[in-house]
């Protein structure tokens, strides 16, 4: 059966798993700001409409039955609409290719934990682990020039083959995706060994982009020691 490669530590398994319920609670907390804001809005705009309606009926001496019952239900209604709309946002697919490179590591991340339900659970470890190297890949690609080589090919990862496999496994019919294919493998493990791989080249892709600091540090390291142990 497909699994997180045994050069993964279970030790780095934990700590993603850590980090991810430290985001699953930020998460909630900005969801309910949200969903308070969202409250607060339609509680002004019915207040509004029922002070208007109370001005208008002392400025006129009084109004209908029929009219006052009409403001009511219009204060309601708008209440209701505006505590339900707009939904509260979540990560799609399409944002990916649109996302700059400094947002894209993050909502990968988030479209891929909004996945997370409709994947097997053998499939768990290697989400953690795509989770934490995004994390780890994220700084760098906030610096990254936009028109390089190396992000057409980051985008092409996180923005195309990502979704593309997610996307293939979950329009398998669930009694399906269990079942051994042709090359003896069913749909979950081709699913969980496409997600390692991507794991592993997002950890390889990072390590890319940081061999020219690491050269640079090295250079700037020798430079130092010319400059000033060869003095003493």
């Amino acid at each position: 059966m497909a699994q997180v490669p045994a050069r993964v530590s279970q030790e780095i398994v934990r700590a993603a798993r850590r980090q991810r319920a430290a985001r699953l609670y930020n998460a909630r907390k900005e969801q309910w700001r949200f969903r308070m804001r969202r409250l607060r809005r339609a509680f002004l705009a019915m207040a509004g409409i029922y002070i208007a309606g109370l001005v208008v009926a002392l400025a006129l001496g009084g109004v209908s039955f029929m009219a006052s019952l009409l403001t009511v239900l219009l204060g309601l209604g708008v209440f209701l609409v505006l505590s339900i709309y707009p939904a509260t946002p979540r990560t799609h697919v399409e944002d990916l290719s649109s996302a700059s490179l400094a947002e894209l590591a993050g909502s990968t991340e988030l479209w891929l934990e909004g996945r997370r339900k409709a994947l097997p659970n053998a499939a768990v470890d290697a989400i953690d682990m795509i989770g934490v190297r995004l994390e780890q890949m994220a700084p760098q690609l906030a610096v990254l020039d936009e028109r390089g080589p190396a992000a057409r090919e980051v985008r092409k990862l996180l923005a195309e083959h990502l979704p593309e496999m997610v996307n293939s496994y979950t329009r398998i019919p669930p009694q399906l995706r269990s079942k051994a294919g042709p090359g003896g493998s069913s749909p979950s493990e081709q699913l969980v060994d496409g997600l390692c791989v991507i794991s592993d080249q997002i950890e390889a892709m990072s390590e890319d982009l940081s061999r020219n600091d690491i050269d640079a540090l090295a250079t700037r390291g020798r430079f130092l020691e010319v400059k000033y142990l060869d003095r003493e």
